[in-house]
């Protein structure tokens, strides 16, 4: 959201916030609690999880810097929907529900990327119904699994590394598969030397590898988000 916005519009929206630092695993906004700001990550990453009716907890979203946070029960003036927990140190704005609200209203442009980036969202949304009703389940942890390590991971000689904590079980529901399903996903992918698990992270050594099992299509705007010349020429 923040990278829509002139320098002068965003620096002027930041300056309003209280600057926050959060440490791994620390809880920003929680599930069931009246909406009193937004949240503005400036680096690290956060994970969006629904505390379900089942007593299972579920993997949305991963959320970066420039994103925003609870706008959306900041706008409809309801309870927050989700948990929002930080998978690294986190430096962050909060910006109060009224001055946001005011801000707003004088800043037309903050509206258009607000609106562009529930647009994207929603975009996102879409596409994992339509995979989850019509993707093979391999494939849809593939693709989840080339979507996160570039969005979130770092790129080093040996590939890209995904270093958040998340669990299997929560790339697993984000993929909208069973574990067992994503176990035996991912020891495929190992077989095939496309990647390896270490302790508590991920290393893709073989991205147009992951690419291609997943069959990602550099012009479909609508897996996931992944693009660049790794899937140009995968």
């Amino acid at each position: 959201m923040l990278g829509l916005l002139s320098a002068r519009t965003r620096n002027a929206l930041l300056t309003l916030g209280t600057s926050v630092t959060y440490g791994p695993r620390q809880i920003v906004i929680r599930q069931g609690e009246p909406s009193h700001h937004v949240v503005i990550p400036l680096t690290g990453a956060l994970k969006v999880v629904v505390d379900t009716e089942f007593g299972r907890p579920v993997l949305l979203a991963l959320r970066g810097p420039g994103d925003i946070l609870g706008e959306m029960s900041v706008f409809e003036g309801r309870l927050r929907s989700a948990n929002v927990q930080t998978c690294t140190p986190v430096q962050a704005q909060l910006v109060g529900k009224a001055r946001f609200n005011e801000f707003l209203d004088r800043h037309p442009d903050v509206w258009r990327a607000v609106a562009s980036s529930l647009s994207t969202r929603l975009h996102w949304a879409n596409s994992r119904r339509a995979e989850i009703l019509s993707c093979p389940a391999p494939m849809r942890v593939g693709r989840v699994l080339a979507d996160i390590v570039q969005r979130h991971g770092r790129r080093t000689d040996d590939g890209w590394v995904l270093d958040l904590a998340l669990t299997q079980a929560e790339i697993a529901s984000l993929s909208g598969v069973a574990l067992s399903t994503f176990e035996k996903t991912t020891q495929r992918l190992h077989r095939l030397g496309v990647l390896r698990s270490e302790y508590r992270r991920i290393v893709v050594g073989d991205l147009r590898g992951l690419l291609r099992f997943s069959r990602v299509a550099g012009q479909n705007p609508y897996l996931y988000g992944v693009g660049g010349a790794d899937v140009a020429q995968s």
